[in-house]
């Protein structure tokens, strides 16, 4: 019975917290962003259905209108003048709010505030319309079965957290009870629309609060698995970008057509194998990582795409230059590193030989040509002598 209990308390203490909105809270305080985020996607789904509302409702009430205005005869006078202000409130008023608001969701820079305000405009006229239907139910001496569809509407279609529920149905429900006791309703029939009322707020914070703590969940595994998938694509000792992501970013450009010109810019440390004889494992980490840093600062605009593409070869793409700029570019490179002076052997400092593709123009489809021609030039500069530019066949090498 011990366990039984805590097992009631728990499921309790669950829904309780769903119903305060305790579970909603504990995820924004982890990713503050979270929060803003949330309502404007709340916002955003609240004026869809809304709208997704409207067409229907306007029918409904047209259809609803003619049938009364035909019946008026037969009909109490109270009742049918209740019904028609109602459906009149309802066609006119849902309508009207319905085009504002579809009018401000589809403006780009549309206020979440305004949205907000007339989301609640909207459920307030429809409250107001559902109410005149329902006391002309009641002036009949009909208990009104609209009541019940109301809850319905209110439960399926906007989604509001315990406040705006309470904020929505107490009124109403008041009102209602207020009228039956006017028309000497059933009691039993009173109390029962009381149930359904406490029923659908549960219901409704219930959907509410699942919504957003689903919404969270979401934002923060796509969130993790962004970080995973920068994680995969990048080289751990230097931070820049590793093969796989090279190739992606690359894929990325040819997907949307890179309409600038491009080239690529391979680079390699001279003698680095050298070097790792020489010095530790640690020295020769920190030889790796203060190039790329200094070729990170030099190599800063956006349009760069740095990568340690394997062991000491680096790749640099470049979009937008001119045939000038991008010989002189990497020159810059290779003279910083040298300027740097990581201390090699023979009091010679570390340098590196950079090889550069020819600019592509427009047609870019393909970068396997381009960085075979880079390696290419790249291989020519070695020959060279070493710390050196090769382009189109010819070494380079500011004095």
């Amino acid at each position: 019975m011990t366990e039984l209990f805590k097992i009631i308390r728990s499921v309790i203490d669950d829904y309780g917290k769903h119903l305060s909105g305790t579970k909603i809270k504990e995820f924004e305080t982890e990713d503050p962003l979270s929060e803003k985020l949330l309502q404007q996607n709340l916002c955003a789904v609240n004026c869809r259905r809304i709208l997704f509302l409207a067409v229907p409702l306007a029918v409904i009430c047209v259809i609803s209108l003619v049938l009364v205005i035909i019946d008026i005869n037969k009909s109490v006078l109270t009742e049918a003048v209740l019904s028609i202000i109602g459906l009149i409130s309802l066609l006119f008023g849902c309508s009207f709010m319905a085009v504002l608001i579809f009018g401000e969701y589809k403006h780009k820079k549309s206020k979440e505030n305004q949205l907000d305000k007339y989301i609640i405009i909207f459920w307030s006229i429809f409250s107001l319309g559902m109410l005149l239907l329902c006391a002309s139910d009641f002036s009949a001496n009909i208990f009104s079965y609209r009541f019940y569809l109301y809850l319905v509407v209110l439960t399926v279609f906007p989604l509001f957290d315990l406040k705006k529920s309470l904020i929505f149905i107490t009124p109403f429900l008041l009102i209602t009870i207020i009228l039956g006791i006017v028309f000497h309703a059933d009691i039993s029939l009173m109390l029962l629309a009381a149930v359904f009322s406490a029923a659908y707020i549960i219901v409704s914070s219930l959907v509410y609060s699942a919504y957003c703590c689903l919404y969270i969940s979401d934002r923060q595994l796509n969130i993790a698995n962004e970080r995973c998938r920068q994680i995969n694509e990048k080289d751990s000792l230097t931070g820049l970008l590793n093969k796989k992501g090279l190739i992606k970013r690359l894929m990325d450009l040819i997907d949307r057509g890179a309409d600038k010109n491009i080239a690529a810019i391979f680079f390699d440390i001279d003698d680095f194998r050298r070097y790792n004889h020489i010095y530790s494992d640690t020295q020769s980490d920190e030889c790796l990582y203060n190039v790329c840093n200094c070729v990170r600062i030099i190599a800063k605009t956006k349009t760069d795409i740095i990568s340690r593409y394997s062991g000491d070869e680096f790749v640099i793409i470049v979009q937008n230059i001119s045939e000038y700029d991008l010989v002189s570019f990497a020159e810059q490179i290779r003279k910083s590193v040298e300027i740097m002076g990581l201390p090699f052997e023979n009091d010679k400092p570390v340098t590196i030989t950079v090889g550069i593709s020819s600019i592509i123009e427009d047609d870019f489809t393909d970068y396997s040509k381009m960085f075979t021609e880079a390696e290419d030039n790249l291989a020519v500069a070695k020959k060279g002598g070493k710390n050196c530019v090769g382009y189109m066949g010819n070494v380079f090498k500011a004095r």
